[in-house]
């Protein structure tokens, strides 16, 4: 499972796991009962946060009811994950928007301005999800 987090961003390093997580799982990425996400103290050491963090994640994830976790077995993703739960992160992620373009207002940014930085970043993106191909020397 690949996670990115982003340390100097104003929104909760709790807060991007958990939407990244959810939005795995409401993309199909991660399905239902199918695959084991990684212990608390794997991902912990793979985005090199606290493992209470990742616990808190987890422990939220599961009270939505988008995770389940199965003594001795691990986490996995909810069997009602996909009940809802794409219209409930889309809402989300809308807030989120919202509070960056709140504060793209509040600096005085132009509604066009707001969006060429949106599509930089979705470039941005685009560029790092990209594979990297080698050209031969």
């Amino acid at each position: 499972m690949i996670l990115r987090i982003e340390k100097g961003s104003a929104v909760p390093i709790s807060r991007q796991i958990g939407s990244q997580i959810a939005m795995l799982c409401a993309s199909g990425k991660l399905r239902p009962g199918e695959e084991r996400l990684p212990s608390v103290r794997e991902l912990a050491r793979e985005l090199a946060v606290n493992q209470n963090t990742i616990l808190r994640v987890y422990e939220r994830l599961v009270s939505e009811g988008l995770l389940e976790m199965r003594h001795g077995q691990g986490t996995f993703v909810s069997s009602h994950a996909q009940d809802g739960s794409l219209a409930a992160h889309r809402s989300r992620l809308l807030e989120e928007l919202r509070q960056i373009a709140r504060q793209g207002v509040a600096l005085g940014l132009s509604h066009e301005q707001i969006h060429e930085l949106l599509s930089e970043a979705l470039d941005q993106l685009q560029q790092n999800a990209s594979p990297q191909t080698e050209t031969p020397s």
